[in-house]
């Protein structure tokens, strides 16, 4: 460096320890055009923890973690700083006794009246609270974020203005939008106006209510129908009992309406032969299906499986002969749901019923325990090699492939099965059983069948959270 250009950067490094030496909040120091500490304050010493004698002619790497310095961000910085005036940061940075904190990194380029780089002025200020703040903030954003994502139901909280802060995976599905197209975002401009004054005004009644009320909303879906739900709206306070914003819980009730209008149609029908047996005979049945069995594949219910199940015990305890209680489960049945659409995986259940139904006997019951799940009772079990061949059919229909939207899919299922009296006395434990069977089959690679052992249920007790079945 020429003496000249020396004894101004001197008399610039005076005057610049003069005017901050007294600033203790904040770090403020002067680099050299290659980046060596020139000049060092009491701030800097309390935040680096360095003194002035052990710093001055290091280089202003070493506040940069070991990764930072790899990839060149501090002579990255010092290069923005020369050719823009000016380079502002946010980064972790290393403090003496190795420590990190989260630093506001601001420099500036020093130059003389020609315009040469005399050197640089740094000023470092520590956010660590701020960014640890914040942190916690996203994390439990993204906490709040998988909670509502695990919900059947539609979920979303709004803020007083009606801008969306929150919604679930449920919510972007059945309208097709993205989270970006929604979030801070409100329902006029999402929307046609109309729907958008039906959601406006069911929110001001519930953010007046105090306590929160349940309206039925209409709405189309991204499946071109016309849904109809229950929603359930309610003010979120903070902590100063302070309504902050509107939080909503939609539940969808078509397939229900549609049944609903489906009674009242065939009741109209139905009230001009009361008086007959012919329609009180008709009204009993459809009754008795709608309790006993399930809607969507119109094979029995829980209900009615335990009902039978009951039944098929008594029988069993008189008769010695053992029962088999199969709990199945459709493999990755989740991938056909997200991307064929819901439609098309109510028509994979639909025809899975109709397979699994042709595997068995007459005295056998086979019914929907719940979303992909269905449960087989097998009555007079003779041998468990009857019980083998029954389950190696089931696999083989449903290896079959399934004509679904113009193209074809292919299914498989994880099954467990439970004997009695061998396993259990009761229905709810045999099905329990049969279900931890299933939950071994699911690890073994799916596509198997598993038999209940005594150590399932002790592996089971040691898991903190249930197993997720997909």
């Amino acid at each position: 460096m020429p003496a000249t250009a020396f004894e101004h950067l001197q008399d610039s490094v005076e005057n610049f320890r003069l005017l901050v030496a007294s600033v203790l909040d904040c770090a403020i120091f002067m680099l050299d055009p290659k980046g060596h500490v020139a000049s060092w304050n009491a701030g800097a010493q309390r935040l680096k923890g360095y003194r002035e004698d052990e710093i001055i002619g290091q280089h202003f790497s070493r506040f940069y973690p070991h990764e930072d310095i790899k990839r060149g961000r501090p002579q990255r910085g010092l290069e923005s700083t020369s050719d823009q005036g000016r380079f502002e940061d946010d980064g972790w940075r290393i403090l003496k006794n190795g420590s990190t904190f989260w630093a506001n990194v601001v420099i500036a380029a020093i130059r003389d009246k020609a315009g040469d780089l005399l050197g640089f002025a740094k000023i470092t200020r520590d956010l660590t609270e701020r960014q640890l703040a914040t942190e916690q903030i996203r994390a439990s954003e993204a906490r709040l974020q998988t909670f509502m994502n695990h919900s059947p139901s539609l979920m979303f909280i709004k803020d007083l203005q009606g801008r969306y802060l929150h919604v679930n995976d449920p919510f972007t599905r059945a309208f097709g939008l993205e989270r970006k197209d929604i979030i801070l975002r409100t329902d006029s401009e999402i929307f046609p106006e109309a729907l958008a004054a039906q959601f406006r005004a069911n929110d001001a009644k519930a953010l007046a209510s105090h306590s929160g009320i349940e309206v039925e909303e209409v709405a189309p879906y991204r499946d071109g129908v016309l849904h109809t739900s229950i929603v359930h709206k309610f003010p979120l306070f903070d902590s100063n009992g302070q309504v902050t914003a509107l939080g909503g819980v939609v539940t969808d009730i078509t397939d229900r309406k549609v049944l609903e209008e489906a009674l009242r149609q065939k009741n109209i029908q139905l009230s001009t032969a009361l008086e007959t047996e012919i329609a009180l005979r008709e009204r009993q049945q459809l009754l008795e299906q709608i309790a006993t069995h399930d809607a969507l594949t119109r094979i029995p219910n829980r209900a009615l499986l335990h009902q039978r199940a009951e039944h098929a015990i008594a029988v069993s305890r008189r008769s010695r002969r053992p029962l088999a209680f199969l709990f199945i489960d459709l493999d990755r049945f989740k991938d056909v749901n997200d991307n064929l659409g819901h439609p098309a995986g109510d028509q994979v259940l639909r025809e899975v019923a109709t397979r699994l139904s042709g595997c068995l006997r007459e005295m056998d019951t086979i019914a929907r325990h719940g979303g992909d799940e269905f449960v087989v009772l097998l009555e007079d079990v003779q041998t468990l090699q009857e019980v083998e061949q029954i389950t190696a059919r089931m696999q083989e229909v449903l290896a079959e492939p399934l004509a679904i939207g113009g193209g074809e899919i292919h299914v498989t299922s994880s099954i467990g099965v439970a004997l009695y009296p061998r396993d259990g006395e009761s229905v709810s434990a045999l099905i329990g059983k049969a279900d931890l069977a299933m939950y071994r089959a699911k690890e073994l690679g799916r596509k198997t069948v598993q038999f209940y052992t005594p150590d399932l249920a002790t592996e089971r007790t040691n898991l903190n959270d249930p197993r997720p079945r997909i």
